[in-house]
Parts: C-alpha cells; structure tokens; sequence
C-alpha cells in the first residue's frame, strides 16, 4: 500500500519539477537589476516553491532501506530542478539523507533562476550538534587543528617572480 502512495508522490514531485519559476534572463548571464529584484523577494518555505507539504512526505520510519534510496533520488531531482544542491558526507545513510530534505521543507530560502545553485551544507560546524551524527561529521577534523598557517614573506632570492 504504501508503494501506491510512494509512486503518486513521486508524480507529484516530477509535476513540480516541471512547475519551476521560469528565470527572466537567459541561464549563464548576469543582470544586476534582476539579481536586486530576486534579493527583494521574499523568501518562501522549500514546500511552498515545490508545492508539496512536508507532511505528504512519511517519515523515515515507515519507510524501508529501498524506499528511502528511491525518495533520495527523487529528493534530489526535486532540488536540483530548483537549483538547490544538497550537499552530504560521503557514505552518509539514505535514511538521514532523507530525514534533512524532509526537514528542510520547512526552511525558507530564495530561488535563484538562471543557472545560479543554492548549496546547502546543513552544517553549523559544531561538531557536538552535528545534523550527520559525529561519525560522517567533517568539521570535527577542523575544530582539533590548531596549527598556525600563516604566510610568510619572501625574500627577493626566493620570490616566485624574481626578476634575477
């Protein structure tokens, strides 16, 4: 039964892929009066520019390993439709792949027609609060590196670009 409802979903999800806002300049060019109009505009709930509810999406729970590998990918086209990009660790598990794009259905953002992406990394770079779980987390590595790097000057014998 709940392949039936997994299967209207994902229709639903491919007609709204098709129900993109249509950008107003050509994909790959730049207008700064279209750029200040789409900062103007106000941000909406991922669910409201897709048009479906976060509750049509069932939880996790109720969903078996297959079936969150497939609601991933379509998750993913969804966004990418969009120009949303998910970005996720390596290895991380569909099942909280899954459970962050349901919950970012609620987050409010913009849509940026014309070939612009949206990258969401779901990272606050706390590591003890890390949305992917202290195992897939990847800044835990940054907050342990305290070595200075810093940049020292050269000399003239040294420079890349002597003249000598």
């Amino acid at each position: 039964m709940i392949q039936h409802y997994l299967d209207q979903l994902i229709a639903d999800m491919h007609d709204s892929a098709q129900r993109v806002p249509p950008s107003k300049i050509p994909e790959g060019t730049f207008d700064p009066d279209y750029q200040d109009e789409l900062e103007a505009s106000p941000d909406r709930r991922m669910s409201t520019w897709f048009g479906l509810e976060k509750e049509l999406f069932p939880p996790s729970e109720k969903l078996t390993p297959e079936e969150l590998d497939l609601m991933c990918v379509e998750f993913e086209q969804l966004w990418g439709a969009y120009s949303f990009f998910a970005e996720f660790p390596d290895g991380l598990p569909a099942k909280r792949r899954y459970e962050l794009m349901r919950e970012y259905l609620d987050y409010s953002c913009q849509h940026w027609p014309g070939g612009w992406e949206q990258c969401f990394t779901f990272c606050n770079y706390e590591p003890e609060q890390c949305p992917f779980g202290i195992e897939f987390c990847q800044c835990k590595d940054f907050k342990d590196d305290d070595s200075d790097v810093s940049i020292g000057s050269a000399d003239e014998n040294t420079a890349p670009f002597n003249s000598n």
